[in-house]
């Protein structure tokens, strides 16, 4: 049996992690974000197809329209706050059981700079997880938040064609 003591150390170290990772974006006014391609697995057609535009890129072996979308009043704003928001992002147990939408694909990337590099946080609507890639590491969050708050990201689809039966976010 574990002992409490043990738990709570590693609880702390996880919370840690997660603030550290994003106290750079206090130091950025500037956001942008990527619009992701089609699922690779569940919409497949369609991604091999719009994988061969001319207008896409890959960060981090993840598909982006390269389109680099500026946030500004309201809409950034929005997007601040849920990136500040400690309840949203929270480390996935060691016994969480395996999500079933297929390899990790973000729908979109939130990018800020710091120290002259990128941070990209990519997030799948999908299956709730967040991974952020950012000084030389990658961690994934599980996102705990209502599907309304991530609506604010829906306002970034511009090129990727909307699934068959169902409209954006």
């Amino acid at each position: 049996m574990r002992s409490p003591v043990f738990l709570i150390l590693i609880l702390s170290l996880f919370t840690g992690c997660q603030e550290s990772s994003f106290q750079s974006l206090k130091m950025t006014d500037e956001l942008f974000v990527y619009e992701g391609l089609p699922h690779l697995v569940r919409e497949n057609p369609s991604f091999e197809k719009e994988k061969k535009r001319n207008d896409v890129t890959q960060i981090d072996g993840h598909w982006f329209y390269d389109a680099k979308i500026p946030t500004h009043g309201e809409t950034h704003d929005r997007l601040m706050n849920l990136l500040f928001d400690k309840s949203v992002f929270r480390i996935p147990s060691l016994n969480a059981p395996q999500r079933d939408c297929g390899p990790f694909h973000p729908d979109y990337a939130i990018v800020w700079k710091s120290d002259g590099e990128e941070n990209h946080l990519m997030i799948c609507c999908t299956c709730s997880e967040a991974m952020l890639i950012g000084e030389g590491k990658t961690t994934t969050y599980e996102l705990v938040v209502y599907r309304n708050r991530l609506k604010v990201l829906s306002e970034f689809q511009s090129n990727r064609p909307p699934k068959l039966g169902s409209g954006p976010l």
